[in-house]
């Protein structure tokens, strides 16, 4: 019964991502075609994220704070809350619903978008007195995929998938943290 409603609520959400992508994507000239062709089943995915009750919950994180790397991430949280997002530097609280689903863009819309839209900073503090549950999906191309703006002049350079992800690896090693899109800027 659990696989069968993870399954029917991946096959929706996988449905809602790329209807999403679509519609934001038409405003900066992205063929619709760019996602059916580049974003196959098997290269996006689900996440269960468990976050048990932790007794010094000021001091921890659930999840340091990131942006996705992906195109788009939808995230359904319980009523506990603790999902963040930083705007003008400082971070707000996302009020929990959990009757509602929460879309992510990620750094690869961003790069096709030129900037337009914008991948947000997020982390989650890790709950006090109680377990917190979520759900998110990752809509992600393949790692041949290539990402490049349809605006000119162009943000970033032209890169592959499969390159930002080697880079954010070589940087995770190298640093501790994740750089991101900044290593993709076009130098003009």
């Amino acid at each position: 019964m659990f696989r069968f409603s993870l399954e029917e609520f991946t096959d929706t959400v996988a449905k809602l991502a790329e209807r999403i992508s679509v519609i934001l994507s038409a405003s900066f000239g992205v063929e619709s075609s760019f996602f059916q062709e580049n974003c196959p089943t098997g290269c996006s995915y689900l996440r269960l994220n468990r976050y048990p009750p932790c007794p010094v919950s000021s001091k921890v994180y659930g999840f340091i704070p990131h942006t996705d790397s992906g195109i788009l991430t939808i995230v359904y949280q319980d009523g506990v809350g603790g999902l963040q997002l930083m705007k003008d530097g400082r971070w707000f609280s996302v009020k929990p619903n959990p009757t509602a689903l929460i879309v992510n863009v990620g750094d690869l819309l961003e790069a096709l978008s030129n900037g337009v839209y914008r991948s947000i900073r997020h982390r989650v503090l890790a709950p006090g007195g109680v377990e917190r549950l979520s759900l998110a999906y990752f809509y992600c191309p393949s790692f041949d995929a290539v990402i490049q703006s349809c605006s000119e002049p162009p943000k970033y350079k032209k890169f592959s998938f499969g390159e930002y992800m080697l880079q954010i690896g070589k940087d995770v090693r190298a640093t501790g943290d994740k750089v991101g899109l900044s290593r993709f800027l076009n130098v003009l």
